[in-house]
């Protein structure tokens, strides 16, 4: 399946548009119980523990949007939009959202081009004797 932010894929042409197709999921740092009350802390090891985190709850997302859209039957998906909510103290939401749509393959319309070996090329060069030299112009550096 293609999955594009795009409104359209390059070489298609959408046929059907089968409606919205979304994807949600959570993430949520390590919350540790202290000893000390009863009171709840993060645990919070930097950026990187954050960036995977999220990277995996947007997988998710995109997976669960992409089998929203293979119950409709598509073959493509526009208009991806992700969205990260904070929605408490270390819990995210990860929306994805986008537009199920079945394409069509385009006609070449300009034949491919294929080269054969390179000797097959007879490269005419006699144009740049035509070009006027410049060896003995006035212009000085």
């Amino acid at each position: 399946m293609i999955v594009t932010t795009m409104d359209g894929i390059a070489g298609s042409i959408t046929e059907e548009t089968l409606g919205v197709v979304r994807g949600t999921a959570l993430w949520t740092r390590r919350i540790v119980k202290n000893s000390m009350g009863g009171i709840r802390q993060f645990q919070f090891n930097g950026l990187q523990e954050l960036d995977q985190g999220l990277n995996s709850a947007k997988e998710s997302a995109t997976k669960a949007m992409e089998e929203h859209a293979l119950k409709l039957r598509a073959d493509a998906i526009i208009g991806l939009r992700l969205e990260v909510i904070e929605m408490s103290n270390g819990v995210f939401c990860v929306n994805a959202t986008g537009t199920a749509v079945n394409t069509v393959k385009l006609p070449q319309s300009v034949p491919v081009f294929t080269a054969g070996p390179a000797e097959d090329f007879d490269l005419d060069v006699s144009f740049l004797a035509a070009r006027p030299s410049y060896a003995g112009s006035a212009l000085r550096h």
